[in-house]
């Protein structure tokens, strides 16, 4: 499906329902237990451990690329237009039936919180054209897209464009004063200790919070100045649309979202709410952009992604490439470690290499430490420099440690005699020195991973 004659391919769609991380008992068992650590020591409210146990939103993450060279494309268009069964646009909530966001430096794209249903997905780029898709969410699903276009000539007369961003189009289209805090504003606010929704009272105008906590687990009223709020009929909240999802309890939100995790916050009034947002919205709405909504970054505590996402690179994971150099890197660090290590050290026996060492306590220490940590910080670092792709990089002490953990007793089986060893001690010592170490150290680069993108 395309626009204009290009062609464009969508493949490698993984859907990756959270059940399967029962299926793997360590990881089930690892979660527990640091769950289990989370609430002895943080002290999490009952409410927080209920909403964490509950299952994950969909969410759908993508990789737009260039179909010949594999590449990232920055700046493409994408949107999603939430459809019926019959194929029409949803004719509910703006803000819920149409999501668009842009590529970023590196083609990644995220549509986090999307509530269940079919979709039609668009991307769209001057110098690819433009791509159409059908998508379906269901419950608990997790979709990742790769979307290849083909580049194609477009012959332009000359002109002179002047380039406006996302936001300015959208404040000139609104026609209104602007009401709209980012995160830096908020910052000073967040030091004082107190919720968003006194926060937005101080920083807005037109707002106010009709009351405070003066008893417990009452919550704070926050709305627009009117001639309804006047009346004291109760408290009128507005609408809360939180990363394109609109909340079912303004105020539980607005008194509970840490202003941490807010990256902007922007307050409609209620006459440009009715617009926009439709009648229900009669009171105002506040729509807030957290920054697990708007970028695309690995938290450690985000549901459902446990391991590196290698459906997004342009190419695989360059074992041979990896190999070779921890294998010369691994090979180095020996033969410096025994270089340096020999003027302190004896490695005629394993007796008398730890008996008979001659250069004093501080300097036999040193001479072991470079003996027994050369090769495994040499291949450590080589390896996280071999393995690093467009969009990630490895763990150069994750690295290190796993060649440790083969390096050091292999030195040590290999320098066993026979006297204070056992058959083939040595050639296992050597095995382990020379070659698992090295293997060792590529295997957690490939598999301890962490995203490496310039937002």
């Amino acid at each position: 499906m395309g626009g204009g004659g290009r062609r464009a391919d969508l493949a490698d769609r993984l859907v990756a329902p959270t059940r399967q991380a029962a299926r793997r008992p360590k990881l089930a068992l690892a979660l527990r237990l640091a769950a289990g650590l989370g609430l002895a020591f943080g002290g999490a409210p009952a409410a927080e451990v209920a909403a964490r146990e509950q299952p994950p939103p969909p969410r759908i993450s993508g990789r737009v690329v260039d179909a010949a060279t594999g590449e990232g494309i920055e700046g493409a268009a994408v949107e999603l237009f939430r459809v019926d069964a019959g194929g029409d646009s949803t004719s509910g909530n703006a803000g819920q039936a149409r999501i668009e966001v842009e590529t970023n430096p590196s083609g990644l794209f995220l549509v986090e919180r999307a509530p269940d249903g079919s979709y039609e997905l668009t991307v769209a780029h001057l110098a690819y054209g433009t791509f159409g898709e059908r998508l379906v969410l269901a419950d608990g699903q997790r979709i990742t897209l790769r979307i290849a276009l083909s580049q194609s000539a477009i012959a332009l007369s000359p002109v002179v464009v002047e380039a406006a961003t996302r936001q300015t189009r959208l404040d000139r289209a609104r026609g209104s004063a602007l009401r709209r805090l980012t995160n830096e504003e908020l910052a000073p606010v967040a030091r004082t200790g107190i919720d968003l929704a006194a926060a937005l009272a101080q920083l807005l105008p037109g707002m106010r919070v009709r009351s405070g906590r003066s008893q417990p687990g009452e919550l704070v009223c926050l709305e627009f100045r009117s001639p309804f709020s006047l009346s004291g009929n109760g408290c009128l909240a507005p609408v809360v649309v939180l990363d394109n999802v609109r909340q079912a309890n303004a105020l539980v939100t607005l008194n509970t979202l840490p202003i941490t995790d807010v990256r902007s916050v922007e307050a409609v009034p209620p006459g440009e709410a009715g617009v926009r947002y439709g009648t229900d919205s009669r009171f105002g709405v506040v729509v807030i952009e957290t920054f697990s909504g708007a970028d695309f970054r690995d938290r450690a505590d985000a549901p459902g992604r446990k391991t590196y996402d290698w459906s997004l690179e342009s190419r695989p994971y360059g074992w041979g490439r990896a190999l070779a150099t921890a294998a010369a890197a691994n090979a180095a660090g020996l033969l410096v470690g025994y270089a340096v290590s020999s003027r302190c050290l004896a490695f005629d026996g394993l007796t008398n290499h730890f008996s008979k060492p001659t250069c004093g306590s501080a300097g036999n220490a040193g001479a072991r430490l470079v003996l027994y940590a050369a090769p495994s910080i040499g291949v450590g670092l080589a390896v996280g420099r071999a393995g690093r792709t467009s969009l990630s990089s490895g763990s150069a002490w994750k690295n290190a440690a796993a060649s440790a953990i083969m390096s050091a007793p292999g030195v040590v089986l290999a320098l066993t005699s026979e006297e204070d060893g056992f058959a083939g001690s040595r050639a296992i010592g050597l095995v382990m020195a020379a070659v698992a170490a090295p293997a060792a150290a590529v295997l957690a680069d490939r598999l301890f991973r962490r995203r490496d993108v310039v937002h």
